[in-house]
Order: structure tokens, then sequence, then C-alpha cells
């Protein structure tokens, strides 16, 4: 039977492997030929504008040669050497004019930009002309392209002629002006374009005839199904049309069509590359599974000798004992999956939590400052104090859970004791004094040897709840030697704690004389927290207690010698949130900055949104790098900061994907991950790829304060 097993889990095993390269084969083509289809299009929209501000120069020096004309008395011959010398100084400073002529109403040669006076020539034959004279009578003729010029006598490169004509005011035919256009001008900038050996750009008119194409004569034809419509969209994608792939645009208000083609062979050679190293790779695991597949089967054989041979021994065991064994094999794994589960929920609820959260805390900010109703301010304060609480409780909860699995970091370091306790009094003794208090820390010059970012919640902890707990009298904080430790105690004049609860106060959610769990006193894992952080730095925790006339809480630290020259103590911060203030002019405060917002959660993606745009800022919101990405490369435009959430679709984290996105823009730009993860491996990497952390849910006011420090002086449009 197991035999039969292993037979169709290989058969399985087989199937999956090659199910799942083929699949990823395909989908890697269809993602190579979907970039490639974007990457036309984005090319053909560039090529479109340089070619648009080309001809439209053009066509500018055509208008100011039709006013001169206009004005021109041919009886003075000195003017016609002035428009003549104004003509060739413009054409001059444009490389794609190749020169300007204007002709008379019979199609004779009347001023050219390259001499003065011209030579006698008739022109009346050449396109330009017939578009013009053909129509004795009317309003003016459209702007005229005319067909390719190759190059002649007198003309080094080949070139292509646009025209307009100057009527009266009835209709008659006056003067046509016209304009050289270098098709070299256009070929040059397309071979700068870096596209592949087998890439073919060209202008053609939109009679489909050609203009300027390149590599020269590489005879580019113009495309039948990418060809534009008039109703086609102005930024469609590019089009497989047979063995090319081919990208099409006409020119706004130009009878003009950019076509950028290239063959379809040459797009997906890379992943042709990649095609094969999948199967390869497909090949050898196959091959690999196989051998094993072969070792297992030998094993599996002998495997069922043995179990005979050990069914026939274990036939003479007592039934009692196979039936106890299985009773405690079963109350082990449930007591261990009820650990990991009671972890797992913990971290997870404190962490998905975090996200509405977020959404919530965004959504009434905004509230708030739309709310001119004092009843409602009032009531938004107190919804901000309700947020504050639960985010204080999944802060415990989260720091519970990583305690209990053991991946909270520690680094130990010598410090003065007393800068660490004279912070603590001070965040609590506005609290003690409004109680009528008297909080009172007797003075130390001790040196110990812990970590003061974890030793700091724990001593926090205790003294909190001794003015918490403490109707009158005073709190006392001191340290006193004991052998190689210091002794830090905490003593209050407060209720007391009676001595069947003294082992249960360090339990999660267990708090003396809240049996109705009113919320404004905690949660009740504060004393949890404190008691696994204790042991983890290995600092003994102890507590005596007497009702009715106080508690002593003490923690043993090691001390450490004071050294020779003291170094400066960095305390850490407080962690209790406070209300963010609100600035005036808080409005405005991103004006000109451009944000790129990459969030995957809709509801968080249009909170952050409605903020920034509020706060004055331009927002690009995507739920995606790679369309981050795109958006960016259409618009030309690179963000002022990015704002993004660490956790994103694809198997793309936010770090990761600011880096990608630096790389591409070329711009180290300013980033900030706002996640709901802590973890010091995420802090250290952002900090070492130059990227800030804000932790869910973060405070909006804080959200904008950080992007406005990091864009000083930012430009939208930068």
């Amino acid at each position: 039977m197991q035999r039969a097993h292993l037979v169709a889990a290989f058969l399985t095993f087989a199937a999956l492997c090659v199910g799942v390269s083929a699949l990823s084969v395909s989908r890697d083509r269809h993602v190579t030929l979907e970039q490639a289809r974007r990457e036309f299009a984005a090319t053909a929209h560039l090529l479109d504008e340089h070619a648009s501000r080309a001809i439209e120069a053009g066509d500018s020096q055509l208008r100011m040669l039709l006013d001169a004309l206009e004005r021109w008395d041919r009886r003075d011959p000195a003017e016609g050497r002035r428009i003549q010398a104004a003509m060739r100084a413009r054409a001059e400073r444009l490389p794609q004019v190749g020169g300007v002529w204007a002709l008379d109403a019979r199609g004779r040669l009347l001023l050219d930009s390259a001499e003065h006076p011209p030579p006698p020539r008739d022109l009346s034959e050449r396109d330009y002309a017939q578009a013009h004279l053909g129509v004795a009578q009317g309003p003016p003729t459209a702007l005229h392209v005319g067909s390719y010029l190759p190059a002649g006598p007198g003309i080094s490169q080949g070139r292509f002629t646009i025209s307009r004509a100057l009527r009266d005011e009835e209709g008659t035919l006056q003067a046509i002006a016209v304009a050289g256009i270098q098709n070299t001008y256009f070929s040059q900038m397309y071979g700068e374009a870096g596209w592949g050996e087998g890439a073919r750009l060209a202008l053609f008119t939109s009679a489909k005839e050609k203009l300027a194409e390149w590599p020269p004569d590489s005879a580019v034809e113009p495309p039948t199904t990418a060809w534009p419509q008039p109703w086609d969209p102005p930024d469609g994608p590019a089009i497989i049309e047979g063995t090319q792939i081919t990208a099409a645009r006409m020119l706004t208000g130009f009878p003009i069509v950019v076509v950028a083609s290239r063959p379809l062979a040459e797009v997906l050679a890379p992943w042709r590359e990649r095609a094969l190293w999948t199967t390869a790779v497909s090949g050898g695991i196959l091959t690999g599974a196989l051998v094993l597949f072969v070792f297992a089967l030998a094993g599996a054989r002998r495997e069922e000798a043995v179990r005979a041979e050990l069914l026939r021994a274990n036939q003479s065991l007592d039934e009692r004992v196979r039936q106890r064994t299985a009773e405690l094999e079963k109350a082990l794994r449930s007591a261990e999956m009820a650990s990991l589960a009671k972890m797992k929920v913990l971290a997870t609820v404190s962490h998905d939590l975090r996200q509405p959260l977020q959404g919530l805390a965004a959504f009434h900010e905004l509230l708030l400052k739309e709310a001119p109703n004092p009843t409602l301010q009032q009531l938004g304060a107190m919804a901000s104090a309700s947020l504050q609480a639960g985010q204080r409780l999944l802060d415990d909860l989260l720091t519970l859970s990583r305690l209990e699995a053991g991946v909270v970091p520690v680094e130990i370091g010598v410090f003065p004791l007393a800068p660490l306790l004279d912070q603590l009094a001070a965040e609590l003794r506005a609290e003690a004094e409004g109680k009528g208090l008297r909080l009172t820390v007797m003075p130390t010059k001790a040196w110990v040897r812990s970590d003061p970012a974890r030793l700091q919640p724990i001593l926090r902890n205790l003294l909190s709840n001794a003015v918490k707990y403490t109707a009158r009298g005073g709190v006392v904080v001191g340290a006193r030697p004991r052998g190689d430790g210091l002794r830090v105690e905490i003593w209050d004049s407060g209720q007391g704690i009676a001595k069947a609860e003294l082992g249960t106060i360090w339990e999660e959610f267990y708090q003396i004389g809240n049996p109705a769990r009113d919320g404004s006193r905690g949660a009740g894992l504060g004393l949890s927290i404190a008691e696994r952080t204790a042991r983890l730095l290995g600092h003994p925790l102890e507590v005596r207690s007497r009702v009715g006339r106080g508690s002593v809480f003490a923690v043993t630290l090691p001390r450490a010698p004071a050294p020779a020259a003291p170094i400066p103590m960095a305390v850490p911060p407080a962690t209790a949130p406070t209300p963010p203030a609100r600035p005036a002019g808080a409005s405005g405060r991103l004006s000109g900055r451009r944000i790129l917002v990459v969030e995957d959660d809709p509801l968080q993606r249009n909170s952050l949104t409605l903020l920034l745009e509020q706060a004055g800022a331009g927002v690009m919101a995507s739920d995606s790098f790679d369309s981050a990405l795109a958006a960016a490369q259409a618009t030309l435009q690179a963000p002022s900061a990015i704002l993004s959430d660490y956790r994103l679709p694809g198997g793309t984290d936010g770090l990761s994907g600011i880096q990608m996105l630096r790389g591409v823009l070329g711009r180290d730009v300013p980033a900030i991950l706002l996640t709901g993860e802590l973890s010091a491996d995420l802090v250290r990497a952002a900090k070492e790829a130059g990227c800030l952390v804000l932790t869910k849910p973060a405070a909006p006011d804080r959200i904008l304060s950080t992007l406005a420090e990091l864009t000083p002086g930012a430009d939208a449009a930068a």
C-alpha cells in the first residue's frame, strides 16, 4: 500500500512540476508582451510629442512669413531683402527647418531664405503648389504636408514640405509659404532611442506617404491593423500585427502619423532564454525526484518488512499502556497547539487591526477638520481618546506575543540609573500631583548593566501602577545595593494586595478590583509584559504587600562601575501616545509636493489620498509598484516622496518596491514605510535603505509632518 502511495505521490509531483513550469512560461510570455506593448505605446507617445514640436516650429515660421507677405510692398526692394534676412535667421535657429520660401499666386518663386533675389523658377507643378493653386478661391487651405523630396542639386539632405496659403478678404490666392523639413532630423533622433537591431521607426502622412524613417532605407511600410482611426483612444496600446509589434499615433492637429515597430521574435528573445532555463530546471528537479523515488521505493520494501516484525513483537504489550500513551500524546499536542494558536491570534489580530485603525485615524482627522460644531469637536476628541486606547491595547498585545515567541532583541549596555528614573518621574509627576500625592525619587549615582529600551517600560509600568492605585500619601522610588546587584524599589501607600493575589497579578488580563472590566483602567497586560521582559533580561522581579498599608515592587539589576570618562546616556523616549496638535495652516503644509501612495487596500488608499490632498499635495495612488512605475513613466514626472505599505500583493514588499522605483527613476526619492509590522529586522533593513518607518495606526498629523520634513521646498512638477 505504501509503495502505491509513493508511485501516486511521484506522478502527482511530476504533473505539478510540468504544469507549474508550463504555467510559469506562459505567464512570463504574457507579461513580456504586455510590458513591450506598454513600452512601445510610451515610445510612440514620445515620438508624437517630438514630431509635434518640430512641425509646430516649422508652422510658426510659415505663419510669420505669411504675416510679412501680407504687409510687404513689393515696390520696395529693401523690404524684400529684410524679409528674406529674417526668414534665413529664423530658419538657421531651427535644425529641423531646411529652408523657407514663398511662391506668388501663379506658383513662381517669390522669396527664398537661401538667396535674394531668388532665381526665376516656376514651381507650380510641385505638390505643395498644386494643393493651394487647385483652390482658386475660398477659405485658406489648412496646413499641407508634402511628399518626401530626396537629396538633389542644391539640396544636401532629403526633406518633406509643409505649406500654407495667403488669401485676401475675398478668398483669392495671394501667395504660398513653404518650409522644408529635414527628414534626417527625425531619423537621427530615432536612431538614438536604443531600441535594438530590428526596430523600425517612421513618419507617414495621413495618406500613408512616407516622410522619414529609421534606419535609413529600411523600406518601412505603413501598418494595416495598427493604423490609427479617428475613433481610436489617443493612448491606445501597441498592437501585435503579424510578426511585428507596432504602435502608431496621429499627431494632434497635423495630418502626420508616427509609427514604431519591432520584430516579435526580438521582443520575445529574453523570454525564450528564460523558458529554456525553466525547462532545464524542471527537468533536473524531475530527474532528482525520480532518483529519490527509486531509493524511497526500496526503503519502503525494507520498512514494510520491519513493520511486520514490530507488529508481531508489539502484540504482547498491555492495551492499557498503549491507550494511556496515546492519551498523553494527544494532551501534549493539544497543549502545544493551544499555545501556538494563542501566539498566532495575538500577533495576527494585533497586525491586522492596525489596517482599519489607520484608515479610521485618517478619516477621523478629516472629519474633525470639517466639523465646525463644538459638540462634534468634543465628540471627536472623545473618539480620539478611544482610538488611542485601542492602539495602546494593540501595542501591548503585540509586545506580549513577541515576548512569548522569544523574538524580542536585547542590547545590553552600561548606563547611569538616575536619568532614567528622573525621566519616568517627570512623566508621572503631573498625574501624581493631580491626585494630591508626593512622588519622590531618591538620588543615586549608581551605574547598571541592562538594556535601557527594555528596562524603561518595566519601571514605567511599576511606577504608573503605584500612582494609579494610591489614593493618599505618596510614592517613593529608590535604589539600594544588594550584593553584586542594585535593587530598584518602588514604595506606595496604596490599598495593597491580598496574599492570595500576589501570584496571579502577573497573569494576562488580571486586574485587582476590576471584575466588570472597566476599560478606562487598562487591559491588565502591563504587569504580564513587565514580568516577561524582566525574565528576558535576567532581572529578578519581586513584590511585597500589606492590605491597607501599601506595596513594594522591586527589580534587581547588575551593578557596573562608573566609567572614567562618563558617556551621555540616550534615554529612550516616552512611548505613551499623546493627542496630536493641529497646527494652523495644516491644510497647505504639503502644497507643491507630489506624493506617490502605494497601498493595496482600497480603504487605506482612499483615506491617505484624501488626507494628503487636503494638505495641498498632488497624489498619485496605486495598488502596486508596477502601476506606480507605469504612471510615473507616462507622466514623465518623479514624485517628491513615496508613502508605501510593506505588505503588497504579488510577492513584492514595499521596501523592495521603493528601491526598484528609485533605480528606474535614477533619483533617491524620500520614502516612508507605513506598516503594521513591528519587526526589528524590518526597521534595520529600512534604515539601511534610507527609509523611515511609521507604525500603523500612525497619527495623521505625524504622517503630514514627516512628509513635510522629508520634502522641504519640493515642487510637484519636479
